[in-house]
């Protein structure tokens, strides 16, 4: 059973990784989804990196191309940002509802 249990902080990279990979290993799925299940802080996590990865590709998708500029940075979260919120979700923040 230790083998299904993820922290916080793996569950985050594995939506991450499901977000922008678009597929996981079923092993991957399968404790992805046993932690959100369990876990108020992630499922909403994982909720709202969904709305967001859906309103950029929206974004992207509705820009003419003919306007477009080839030259354009991706929007991509930095890693200074990620590793904050990854220690901010081992610093205790994990598990708790509310």
């Amino acid at each position: 059973m230790k083998y299904l249990m993820l922290s916080c902080r793996e569950a985050t990279r594995l939506t991450e990784k499901k977000l922008t990979v678009g597929k996981l290993s079923f092993w991957g799925n399968l404790q992805l989804a046993m932690h959100i299940r369990m876990c108020d802080r992630c499922q909403r996590y994982a909720g709202q990196s969904a709305v967001i990865e859906k309103a950029l590709h929206r974004q992207f998708e509705a820009k003419d191309e003919t306007t477009q500029n080839l030259d354009e940075p991706k929007i991509e979260l930095s890693e200074f940002f990620r590793e904050q919120l990854l220690q901010r979700l081992d610093n205790g923040e994990e598990h708790k509802s509310g």
